[in-house]
């Protein structure tokens, strides 16, 4: 016994409609792994890269700096396992934001379990993301000039000035990382930032250069081996703190922020001519944002 074909096809049909539509069932529920879900853990994971990536640039030219990276051929010096761990979580950070911004394009079409998902806030975080790693790459492809620099034994009185100066100098400051482990940490545990985050500010040389010679870092010496570097460098730094300033808020709109600050209330006591003043502490816990990130 057989049915004909124009039985079967619909039966088949509606058989596989069923199962798709219990596997999407069961995709949600009982325990709710949705893009949302996802995004927001790749988010905070991409947070923590970009931390370790940082950590190994900053390295990196503070070794450049000193003259400690040693033979950059051989495998076991300083500096060529730098530039190996350093080349490996950049292709990590470029992979885990590739896949970020593809998933951004998925959460369109997901159930919006718990509320609206902010979704245009998820793509300007990522967007920040990604150009706060084209500068630290810069940061570290601009700074292998200054291992040459330590080779010269010999050179002119503005090398020496200059040597002496970039080796002296933190043009890079390790708050940075620090900051970005807050941000990843409060993003994958949908917890508030803390109050009063502090971002480093800007490398300057005034007090410094005061000190040697201010004529150093003239226009005039813009032809000398590391001027170009070091110039690039302070203006992608300017650059760097800027958009962690952007991340910061982003970050702050997206989770919210703690507040513990206490306000003073005076309260005046109308049957006395003088003034009482009765102080009143009241303390605030703001907790904005965090609704925007339910999955």
């Amino acid at each position: 016994m057989y049915y004909p074909l124009y039985q079967l096809a619909p039966i088949r049909l509606a058989t596989v409609l069923a199962g798709l539509f219990v596997a999407w069932i069961f995709t949600i529920f009982p325990y709710p792994i949705t893009e949302h879900s996802r995004l927001r853990k790749n988010l905070g994971s991409s947070f923590y890269l970009l931390a370790n990536y940082y950590s190994v640039a900053h390295e990196t030219l503070k070794v450049r700096l000193s003259g400690k990276q040693g033979d950059i051929a051989s495998k076991r010096s300083p500096g060529r396992r730098l530039d190996k761990a350093r080349h490996k979580i950049y292709t990590k950070c470029n992979i885990l934001l590739s896949d970020l911004r593809a998933q951004s394009v998925f959460v369109k079409y997901d159930i919006p379990v718990g509320g609206k998902f902010p979704a245009e806030q998820y793509e300007r975080i990522v967007g920040l993301l990604q150009d706060t790693l084209n500068f630290m790459a810069l940061i570290a492809t601009t700074s292998a000039t200054f291992a040459d620099l330590h080779d010269d034994e010999e050179g002119s009185r503005w090398l020496k000035d200059f040597r002496r100066i970039i080796t002296e100098a933190n043009l890079t400051s390790q708050a940075v990382t620090s900051v970005l482990t807050l941000l990843s940490a409060a993003i994958v545990n949908k917890q508030a930032l803390p109050p009063y985050v502090r971002l480093p500010e800007p490398f300057t040389l005034t007090k410094r250069l005061d000190e040697l010679d201010s004529d150093v870092l003239s226009v005039r010496h813009i032809a000398e081996p590391g001027y170009a570097s070091f110039a690039c460098i302070q203006i992608v730094t300017k650059n760097l703190t800027d958009e962690m300033k952007e991340l910061l808020a982003a970050v702050k709109e997206l989770v919210g922020e703690l507040d513990f600050s206490y306000h003073i209330v005076s309260a005046t006591n109308e049957s006395s001519d003088q003034l009482e003043g009765t102080l009143t502490y009241t303390k605030e816990r703001k907790r904005t944002g965090l609704a925007d990130i339910k999955d």
